[in-house]
């Protein structure tokens, strides 16, 4: 694993039905999330996902790219737009640093066809390094 190594997750357009599992999930049942009406009335121009909807869409890239062998040790992020019933969400990773003892750090971002929806960093270890 080297600096500069890049993956990439595509994430299928979201859903309502994705959106009321996760808010079951999750216990935030946030009218905006699901009320087209509520969301509107709050100035939104549709229900949006929740952004740790998003965030999990990063750490699922993180997870897989660490693997058996990793073990992730943090994830961060700021949600830049809101994520909207039918977009499309691709995640990418890149590696910014990779130390003797086997940590991986990651810079994550998330876009639509809209934008840059999420901004971050993440970083696993790697077990057998070294």
């Amino acid at each position: 694993m080297r600096v500069g190594d890049r993956r990439e997750l595509v994430k299928a357009p979201v859903t309502t039905t994705q959106l009321v599992q996760y808010a079951g999930a999750s216990g935030d049942f946030n009218r905006i999330h699901y009320d087209q009406r509520f969301a509107r009335e709050a100035g939104l121009e549709d229900v949006i996902a929740h952004g740790m909807l998003t965030m999990g869409f990063a750490a699922e890239l993180v997870g897989d790219w660490a693997g058996e062998r990793g073990v992730v040790e943090s994830i961060g992020a700021r949600f830049l737009l809101p994520v909207r019933l039918g977009d499309r969400v691709t995640v990418e990773a890149c590696v910014t640093a990779v130390s003797d003892d086997g940590l991986v750090t990651l810079a994550l971002a998330g876009r639509t066809e809209r934008g840059q929806v999420l901004a971050g960093d993440a970083s696993f270890r790697l077990r057998d390094a070294g």
